[in-house]
């Protein structure tokens, strides 16, 4: 079975890893450069910086920061921890192979106390080991054993390491009234619990005069005593880390300047910098509908950009399989979904009808193709003389400005990741439909499914892109945790006193119709003019 190491050390590494990597890395303005050698760490020509790219990365911070200081005032033990390890559980069971040696390893209740799920850990454990010895080197069980072993061991250690006097071995203690270990379960922040461990230690030392000595009582409590020391260190050192990684990814985002890539004449982002050249780039985001949605906001919740300049962004309409929506360069849902994953929509507003139209467009499209829905850019079957796939920006023409958009069709599992938060049931239903066509690889689903080059099949883009791995797993998040990226987002002052902005109303639907045919008419001359 794999080491674990303890919860505070993983925090630790994974920010000391990024926060020393990005502080070593050069920067224009704060901002990174768009390409660095992996190995040196220098940046690549051309130097450029990207308007989009920042916007995201300002966000992540943004949330990085605001959830690392809600996790010092939640509970570091929860009973979420026993949901997922149940669905593991369940999973684990219905391999035939091994479902009779856990048989007799009954779970608790959905309902029961943390207590019960506690003392069910090693009990669980031992079955696992048993189940795990008489399994075949390399197989698939032994895989899902070992991970769920792994994961029962990990809780068993933040347990020990942390929060000692919930572990199994002292459940008789729960039962005296005085200690008040009956308070502890997944109430205590992390201060309160470093807080509760001291005032422990100190009713223990009482408790442990009183007990008659013929029970195994004050031999716990002894026990118990030794162990708290070190889980208040434990406690208040992670409270701690958590507090430096904020206060040392606020300094990045603040660093991190945006005045410069505004076009002074249009009063939009430009696209980006050329930092060799020392030009601003003549292109600008104009559009609503675009990834660099979140970009332009924070520009404009920073004072980098007037409140204006959000009105200044394109609002085209148009009408596609019976839904009126706004209007994206390509029609990929990549600019319509990217920025709703920490971006609030709120009901009835513009942007909130805008997204579910663009999933349902997408969902009409494939219904017309007889094929999964969700198209975005991804890569797709070509590949060049290196064998590296090629990459293209996939859309919906009949929802892009740009007039030689193409669907493909190639289908992105990634984009209807994207549309859980949208219409959860529907893209769940989708994601099925992919995994049991066998899209799925040791890493998640497979980057793409190409219908274009091969008419007739299905050809399985067998990469996976960590930006859209990535992308999923925050929307996994926020259907599972109920849009905690988007609270953590949110939570920020400056982010929320620019809120007004995102609930704009849509305009009537007479306004649409006559918007929509100014859109196409807008389309039918950009044709023309290439």
């Amino acid at each position: 079975m794999r080491t674990w190491i303890s919860y505070r050390s993983r925090i630790r590494r994974t920010y000391q890893l990024h926060a020393q990597t990005i502080a070593r890395l050069e920067k224009h303005r704060g901002h990174l450069y768009n390409w660095y050698n992996t190995r040196s760490l220098e940046p690549l020509a051309p130097l450029s910086v990207s308007s989009v790219d920042s916007g995201n990365f300002i966000a992540s911070l943004y949330t990085v920061k605001a959830g690392a200081l809600s996790l010092c005032r939640k509970p570091l033990f929860s009973s979420q921890l026993f949901v997922g390890l149940r669905a593991h559980w369940q999973l684990i069971q219905s391999h035939s192979r091994i479902a009779v040696p856990l048989s007799r390893c009954i779970l608790p209740d959905a309902s029961a106390a943390a207590a019960a799920w506690i003392d069910w850990l090693p009990v669980a454990d031992a079955a696992l080991a048993k189940a795990e010895s008489a399994l075949i080197s390399d197989s698939s069980d032994q895989w899902w054993v070992a991970e769920t072993r792994c994961r029962i061991a990990a809780i068993l250690i933040l347990l020990r390491d942390y929060l000692p006097w919930l572990l199994p071995e002292f459940g008789p203690l729960r039962e005296l009234g005085e200690l008040d270990l009956g308070l502890s379960e997944d109430r205590l922040s992390i201060v309160a619990s470093a807080a509760f461990s001291e005032q422990l230690n100190a009713r223990l030392a009482q408790a442990s005069v009183t007990l008659p000595d013929s029970s195994r009582l004050p031999v716990l409590c002894e026990q118990l005593r030794t162990s708290l020391p070190q889980a208040t260190r434990n406690l208040r050192a992670l409270a701690t880390d958590l507090r430096v990684i904020a206060q040392r990814i606020d300094s990045f985002a603040e660093e991190t300047e945006f005045g410069f890539l505004v076009d002074p004449g249009r009063q939009l982002l430009s696209i980006g910098y050329d930092v060799t050249g020392q030009q601003l780039h003549s292109a600008c985001y104009d559009m609503l509908a675009s990834e660099a949605r979140i970009a332009a906001f924070l520009a404009v919740a920073r004072g980098d950009l007037p409140q204006q300049s959000w009105l200044n962004l394109g609002r085209s309409h148009t009408r596609a399989f019976g839904r009126f929506l706004l209007l994206s360069w390509t029609g990929t849902m990549f600019e319509y979904l990217m920025p709703a994953l920490w971006m609030r929509s709120f009901p009835d507003t513009l942007i909130a009808r805008t997204l579910a139209a663009c999933v349902e467009v997408q969902q009409a499209f494939a219904r017309s193709l007889d094929i999964p829905w969700g198209i975005s850019e991804s890569g797709f079957a070509r590949k060049d003389d290196s064998g590296h796939y090629q990459y293209h920006a996939f859309g919906i023409p009949q929802t892009a400005l740009k007039f030689d958009a193409t669907a493909g069709p190639t289908i992105s599992p990634y984009s209807t990741f994207l549309a859980l938060g949208i219409d959860s049931r529907a893209a769940l239903r989708n994601l099925h439909q992919m995994a049991d066509a066998g899209w799925v690889g040791d890493y998640g689903f497979y980057e793409a499914i190409d219908y274009a080059s091969s008419p007739g099949s299905a050809v399985v883009v067998r990469e996976w892109m960590a930006h859209h791995q990535g992308m999923s797993l925050l929307a996994i998040l926020n259907l599972l945790r109920g849009n905690i990226v988007q609270q953590w987002f949110h939570a920020n002052p400056l982010v929320r006193s620019a809120e007004l902005l995102l609930n704009e109303l849509p305009a009537s639907r007479a306004v649409l119709k006559s918007k929509a045919n100014e859109s196409k008419s807008l389309k039918r001359s950009s044709r023309k003019a290439a």
